[in-house]
């Protein structure tokens, strides 16, 4: 059962793990720049690098635990079949747009191998990969979604 958690909510961890990252990488880099006169290299390139896992890894853990924003006012005042279909077109679509940015950064991943950054020299991929795990990870779950919805099924998340 641990390890099931722990599976389900490694996107979550992982994002944590970026965000104290970033924490400790402008911490010092502010520590070393004031106290010592001597900047952190790399940080310039580490510290956007390290906001796109912030950014991309949980979309996921996001979209399970229902943590997105919702325009409920809105939606109060519509009849139910009317929210209904809504709901069904914009989780459709939205599905489709997350399956299409998946494939589009393997695209750019694709085209960019050889390239690096400037100061680091790390392969310019690397910054593509959050985005790869974020957008494929969302797409699986949207997915799953659906499908276990047209199947009457609990989703496997739920009983978290």
């Amino acid at each position: 059962m641990q390890i099931k958690k722990v599976l389900l909510n490694f996107d979550l961890i992982v994002a944590v793990s970026a965000l104290a990252g970033l924490w400790g990488t402008i911490m010092l880099q502010v520590i070393l720049r004031s106290i010592f006169n001597a900047p952190l290299m790399g940080a310039d390139e580490m510290t956007p690098y390290l906001v796109i896992w912030v950014i991309l890894a949980p979309l996921a853990y996001t979209e399970r635990t229902i943590g997105h924003i919702i325009m409920e006012e809105f939606q109060v005042i519509l009849p139910s079949i009317i929210k209904k279909i809504i709901r069904f077109l914009v989780s459709v679509s939205t599905t489709g747009i997350y399956v299409l940015v998946s494939f589009s950064v393997i695209y750019v991943i694709k085209n960019n191998l050889y390239n690096t950054t400037a100061t680091l020299r790390m392969p310019f991929y690397i910054f593509f990969i959050p985005s790869a795990i974020g957008f494929f990870g969302i797409s699986i779950l949207r997915i799953t979604s659906h499908i276990y919805t047209m199947l009457k099924k609990e989703l496997p998340w739920a009983s978290q």
